[in-house]
């Protein structure tokens, strides 16, 4: 990748940044339902994640060296692209699906937090108090009661919160015991006519900038490019903004349907 296609990626990032900037302002502020606060929210993300590959496509142009900063910016344009498939996902499917979705992720989210508790304690550390770690687990799980009680379950003296199980999910009348996948999402997507393309698109990125999150020596020369010849690898940046980028109007288009259907 040479100066050229570095100021190229730049100004794509910005158009796109820009665009999303003014969607923002198309969405309905009132009386929003919870698809369309979750596609807000998801859109939300993919700026964020796109203007931190702004800032590095920055620092690449000015330092000339693209094997230190094409890493990060593929780990982030990843999480773009995930979140892209997913709002386009969950504007596409029926309402029930939707929300079935979303509390299983709310679900997943309670349940990982029971693999958290290390951080929680360096939290309440950081303030300068000195808590035995007892009492901090024991602040945790309070917290834990407050904020995500419905999402989880108690063992069986109804005594402690403990993660729900996959036969627990579906004793609830979950039709699948965890969320649905990003290759099911793109399988689904590219069912429907008129998202056959921009989901085949997102996802190929998405699976090429996979490989910069899941280290393998394989995959070392396309993540870091040859640091002997730097900038020699085998994508064209700029055009996975424009792929980006049409997803991104897709999921416009979706949301702005989908107010015009509630307000109908």
């Amino acid at each position: 990748m040479d100066q050229a296609e570095i100021k190229e990626l730049y100004a794509e990032e910005l158009n796109l940044l820009k665009r999303i900037s003014n969607y923002g302002k198309d969405f309905p502020k009132e009386n929003q339902k919870r698809i369309q606060k979750v596609a807000l929210l998801l859109l939300y993300r993919i700026y964020s994640n796109l203007f931190s590959a702004l800032l590095l496509t920055s620092a690449t142009y000015k330092k000339r060296k693209v094997s230190l900063f094409q890493l990060p910016i593929g780990i982030v344009l990843r999480c773009a692209f995930t979140d892209c498939i997913f709002a386009l996902y969950i504007l596409s499917v029926d309402k029930e699906r939707a929300d079935e979705e979303l509390d299983l992720r709310s679900i997943e989210y309670a349940n990982s937090l029971f693999e958290r508790r290390e951080v929680y304690r360096d939290q309440v550390k950081s303030a300068g108090i000195d808590y035995e770690d007892e009492f901090i687990d024991h602040m945790w799980e309070l917290t834990m009661e407050d904020n995500f009680l419905h999402l989880l379950s108690f063992d069986e003296n109804l005594f402690e919160v403990m993660k729900r199980s996959k036969d627990e999910i579906k004793d609830a009348g979950f039709s699948k015991a965890k969320s649905v996948g990003t290759k099911d999402q793109k399988d689904f997507l590219i069912s429907l006519v008129g998202l056959e393309k921009v989901a085949t698109r997102l996802y190929h990125y998405y699976k090429y900038f996979s490989q910069y999150e899941h280290f393998s020596e394989e995959g070392q020369g396309d993540v870091l490019v040859s640091s002997e010849e730097d900038g020699n690898d085998n994508i064209h940046l700029p055009s996975a903004i424009r792929a980006l980028s049409a997803g991104v109007e897709e999921i416009v288009k979706l949301s702005l349907r989908e107010s015009a259907g509630n307000e109908g």
